[in-house]
């Protein structure tokens, strides 16, 4: 059953939905230790993030006015991924706040659902014409309702 925790009663489903996007690893993602480098999960992320906002964000998006920042980002490593393993991002919505929410994502394998990395990042949201935070629009309060947990 959905429940409606967001005061502009937007229901939730029971279960987050998750994007999931293929990630094809290149050779240049892997070090000297022969697995994925530390620092390419954030790019990981960056993929699944971007893969989620485009499924809300409009083509001729204003960013100037409704634009974003990447305030934090976190990394729980928990497996390696070595260049031939087929692996995914899952991302999806943790909490939204007055001006920012939070992204979640789980670098997981293809098929078998192993789980390699797990992250959060803190996106604030920023008029870049008065440069101040803003509230999160209520647009996007209800678009981000739809990937949330």
């Amino acid at each position: 059953t959905a429940y409606c925790p967001l005061p502009t009663g937007h229901c939730l489903p029971p279960h987050p939905m998750r994007i999931s996007t293929p990630i094809q690893i290149r050779f240049s993602d892997v070090d000297m230790a022969r697995h994925v480098h530390n620092a390419t999960y954030l790019h990981y992320f960056e993929l699944g993030r971007m893969d989620l906002l485009r499924r809300f964000m409009e083509k001729d998006h204003d960013w100037l006015h409704q634009g974003l920042i990447l305030a934090r980002n976190e990394v729980d490593y928990l497996k390696p991924i070595h260049l031939d393993e087929p692996v995914e991002v899952q991302t999806w919505c943790g909490k939204v706040g007055g001006k920012s929410f939070d992204l979640l994502y789980e670098v997981r394998g293809t098929g078998n659902g192993k789980v390699h990395a797990r992250g959060r990042s803190v996106m604030v949201c920023f008029d870049y014409s008065r440069q101040e935070s803003i509230p999160v629009p209520e647009a996007w309060r209800g678009a981000l309702a739809q990937f949330m947990e």
